[in-house]
């Protein structure tokens, strides 16, 4: 039985540079990949209208994953049936695993007198103030705030206080995930069980071949997907220390950060690997 790869990547501080957002450095990997037939299904916190764009810049026409695992989108025609329990939005099949962004929001407004000045988020922080805190241009920044089933959080406040957030949100059968830059709720959805999922999709429309993935990572929020994968690949951070995993599958830990990382350590796998 023959093997068929399927790399799924974070992005902000993985394949795009943590700083400028570049993806230069990874540019040769991608265009080798694509040649050998190797999906790289984008597995991110950004929103589906940042997806769509940065899709296009990257030539990239696979399924993605979009807020945290909250849903996985597939160009229709993609596979010859949709998959089941997916329903048809614009130009493709979305299998959503989180509740609509109201949700969020409302849950939000609820704790925000509690933890007054400890906390902010996108609906109330705007273009501007999003912006400010992520470097994004205003059009990408309002590409951002095109939530659909989350709310990024910016923490102001202390550590302490944060514990005690995360506590109280825990009352309500909601996770604290920890990205680059913002907090991420979850009420169970994350990017490992999205992995899978997909995954399953790939497997039944091929029987005949074994699917083996690979995951890239630099958060704590990409640790269910890379302990979900068959290789864990975690990418350097210039800010942070790396998330650690409880995984069997042997690590690999790149050498440089970003996108120079991502290509470093795919390159040396998948020749160790000889696809």
């Amino acid at each position: 039985m023959t093997a068929q790869y399927l790399v799924f990547t974070d992005l902000d501080g993985t394949l795009l540079d943590h700083y400028n957002y570049s993806y230069q450095a990874a540019e040769p990997t991608l265009e080798a990949l694509e040649r050998q037939q190797i999906p790289v299904i984008p597995t991110t916190s950004k929103t589906r209208a940042e997806l769509i764009q940065l899709r296009q810049d990257l030539k990239n026409q696979h399924p993605f994953v979009i807020e945290n695992g909250a849903a996985v989108f597939i160009p229709k025609a993609y596979f010859p049936t949709p998959p089941e329990d997916v329903e048809e939005v614009d130009e493709f099949w979305v299998r959503s695993f989180s509740p609509k962004r109201l949700y969020w929001t409302q849950l939000l407004e609820s704790l925000f007198v509690r933890f007054k000045d400890q906390f902010t988020y996108f609906s109330k922080m705007g273009v501007t103030d999003i912006v400010k805190a992520t470097g994004l241009s205003e059009a990408d920044a309002a590409s951002a705030n095109e939530r659909e089933y989350s709310e990024p959080i910016l923490w102001i406040g202390t550590e302490e206080r944060k514990t005690e957030f995360k506590q109280v949100l825990a009352e309500h059968g909601i996770w604290v995930i920890e990205g680059g830059r913002f907090l991420h709720l979850s009420n169970g959805c994350d990017k490992g069980k999205a992995l899978k999922w997909l995954t399953s999709v790939y497997q039944s429309n091929s029987p005949d071949q074994s699917m083996f993935t690979i995951a890239l990572g630099d958060s704590h929020n990409d640790v269910a997907m890379l302990e979900a994968s068959d290789q864990p690949i975690i990418i350097k951070s210039p800010t942070k220390h790396p998330p650690n995993l409880t995984t069997h599958q042997p690590i690999i830990i790149s050498r440089q950060c970003g996108p120079e990382g991502w290509s470093e350590t795919l390159n040396r796998f998948l020749s160790i690997a000889k696809y």
